[in-house]
């Protein structure tokens, strides 16, 4: 895999609330995939597990749009059946969520799941329409939220 694109997706990563450990190599299985250098994008379609140490993300589409050689957005998009999925095992509790889709804006530093939206931590739930977390600030916001 092009170094690049596994910096990208080591980015990738982190904005999921799951381990960002530069040592661990990151290993990322699709059914296709391309990197368009002159564009900036890179796009990895059906079944696709990004893997970090303790760190899992399931998508059927993950698109990386980069500006000026850096990622600027990370979107991982599920499919009708199967929703975007992301755990991280720990040292306490695993974290898991999920969203029909989850983007992640680079520079302001902002996650945003979509779509029956869902963070669990061992008896803790918060469900939403759409829950966005504010990585700087460690907020997370939501509509039609439910815990």
């Amino acid at each position: 895999m092009n170094q690049f694109v596994r910096l990208i997706i080591f980015a990738l990563l982190p904005c999921l609330a799951v381990a960002q450990s530069s040592g661990l190599p990151i290993d990322l299985e699709a059914d296709s995939g391309y990197f368009d250098q002159v564009s900036g994008r890179a796009v990895y379609e059906g079944n696709v597990k990004v893997t970090q140490g303790v760190a899992t993300l399931w998508a059927h589409k993950i698109v990386i749009t980069m500006k000026a050689g850096a990622a600027e957005k990370l979107e991982a998009t599920g499919s009708a059946q199967k929703p975007v999925k992301f755990e991280y095992k720990g040292e306490k509790q695993p974290i898991k969520g999920q969203g029909s889709s989850v983007v992640y804006r680079v520079k302001e530093k902002v996650v945003r799941l979509s779509g029956n939206a869902k963070i669990e931590q061992g008896k803790d739930t918060i469900k939403g329409k759409q829950l966005t977390y504010h990585l700087d600030k460690e907020v997370i916001k939501g509509s039609k939220v439910r815990i």
